[in-house]
């Protein structure tokens, strides 16, 4: 306690009254030429192939769970895979504007937005920064298996396909997975580009993320933190203590000003409307719109706003707000985002709790096909571009599963021991990347000879934080 804050009674006493700040429901108006402009043809494309990617993802992994198949590649996976089939334009868009130095942590439903942010993260890396990522993380054990099951002509290309590879090798507990298949599809992260653990524990991710929030402000390391947890998390104490934690009046007002303010988390609410006890509106709670619990928590209501999560540029566009809201020290800040989950809790869930006619409303109003409606309706990508990428994804998918269920090359973990696993793994030898050398160099303009170090790259992405060898182009 620091005895500096004097308690007057006459404040305390005086008749007043509060006021609320207003929340925004679903107030993004969409804006084709503005959209254009901002995003690009190809970055407006490349939101549909993200969602496209995310989707055929998890369709593979319901398909293998219930019916042990997919494009005629049969497997027996007996671990967990919670689903988030329909949530894909609210990944994708949260991602669209955020760094490699920004994190996401995430919940038990997080393969959208392990490979949304990981996407996201190698369309602002340049090939050389690539390069050696896949190279050097894990050994390079990781990329071995890529090269051989899911090449590419191009790095980029590649490393989209090794994202999807290290994803699933995890999510099925092998070795070459990003985690050492220590992780598995609850607890698999990736670093590098700043996808940061995933937990098992409904809100369990909330007073994490905002620890390391904390750290950023404190250490002034750059970026933001964004909590993805469920509605049905606001029935847990740990969510509660996170927020009010990052929402404490010290970090302005007895903070030195130098140190930047409140720690820089957002937390996001994936709102699918449905928890394991029930549905949290209308039955197991009583706030109505989620977006409502920020105005208990400061005077700023936490900056709340509920988004639709069935657009993409609407997500977008919030996320990229309410970043520079948190990166002045403006913080925290609550999104309430919109969405629905076609499938059910796992595999194993009949989604007996609600009704056919429900989810049907909801496959009607579709995100990738409304997306796509969208595309097309504007003139950014043709029926055939779009096809293509439907078909692009259903290849890539279909060549890592093939890897990830060769027990030859990419075996298990060894439950006794990781180590030894990795001489099982497909055998050193020249990397395919590192006959791509003078690619990289023309392409940078730049030295693309592999670093000795065999350390993971550090990722600086704006001025003055700190340098590396090769300069990211989009360098904020």
């Amino acid at each position: 306690m620091t005895k500096t804050i004097l308690i007057d009674p006459s404040e305390q006493r005086k008749p007043s009254r509060l006021v609320a700040p207003e929340i925004p429901i679903n107030q993004y108006v969409a804006d084709p030429a503005a959209e254009a402009a901002k995003f690009g043809r190809a970055g407006l494309i490349r939101i549909f192939r993200d969602m496209v990617l995310i989707r055929e993802f998890e369709t593979m992994l319901d398909r293998i769970k219930k019916e042990g198949s997919y494009q005629g590649i049969e497997y027996q996976h007996k671990g967990p895979a919670h689903l988030s089939i329909g949530q894909e334009a609210a990944a994708v868009g949260q991602a669209y504007h955020l760094w490699p130095d920004d994190f996401i942590f995430g919940s038990h439903r997080s393969h959208g937005e392990i490979l949304a942010k990981s996407l996201s993260a190698i369309a602002k890396s340049n090939v050389n920064e690539l390069q050696q990522l896949m190279e050097s993380y894990n050994n390079g054990d990781t990329l071995r298996i890529v090269e051989r099951y899911a090449p590419a002509d191009h790095i980029a290309d590649l490393a989209v396909n090794y994202v999807l590879f290290g994803t699933l090798a995890e999510i099925f507990g092998r070795f070459a997975g990003f985690n050492r298949g220590m992780g598995g599809s609850m607890h698999a992260f990736f670093p590098p580009f700043g996808v940061m653990p995933n937990n098992a524990i409904v809100g369990g991710s909330a007073d994490i993320a905002t620890g390391s929030a904390l750290f950023k402000r404190v250490n002034r390391r750059p970026g933001i933190v964004i909590a993805n947890i469920g509605d049905a998390s606001m029935g847990c104490g740990p969510v509660w203590e996170a927020m009010m934690f990052a929402a404490m009046d010290q970090y302005r007002k007895l903070w030195p000003a130098e140190a930047g303010g409140a720690p820089p988390i957002l937390f996001n609410f994936m709102n699918n409307f449905y928890g394991m006890g029930g549905q949290p509106v209308g039955e197991t709670m009583g706030y109505g719109m989620l977006a409502r619990i920020g105005l208990g928590v400061n005077p700023e209501g936490m900056h709340a706003e509920r988004v639709d999560g069935y657009n993409p540029l609407a997500v977008a566009d919030a996320v990229e707000r309410k970043k520079q809201l948190l990166s002045a020290g403006k913080g925290p800040v609550l999104l309430d985002t919109v969405t629905y989950r076609f499938a059910g809790h796992s595999p194993s869930d009949a989604s007996a709790y609600r009704t056919k006619e429900e989810v049907d409303l909801w496959r009607q109003q579709d995100s990738i096909i409304g997306y796509r409606g969208y595309l097309l309706a504007n003139d950014h990508a043709t029926e055939a571009e779009l096809d293509a990428v439907i078909a692009d994804a259903i290849a890539r998918i279909t060549a890592v599963l093939r890897a990830g269920v060769n027990d030859a090359d990419v075996p298990r973990v060894a439950l006794d021991s990781g180590i030894h696993r990795r001489h099982h793994v497909l055998q050193p030898g020249t990397h395919a990347l590192c006959r791509r050398k003078a690619e990289c160099a023309l392409e940078q303009g730049t030295d693309a000879a592999r670093p000795d170090t065999g350390e993971v790259p550090v990722w600086p992405r704006r001025a003055g934080q700190g340098a590396s060898k090769t300069q990211n182009p989009h360098v904020r």
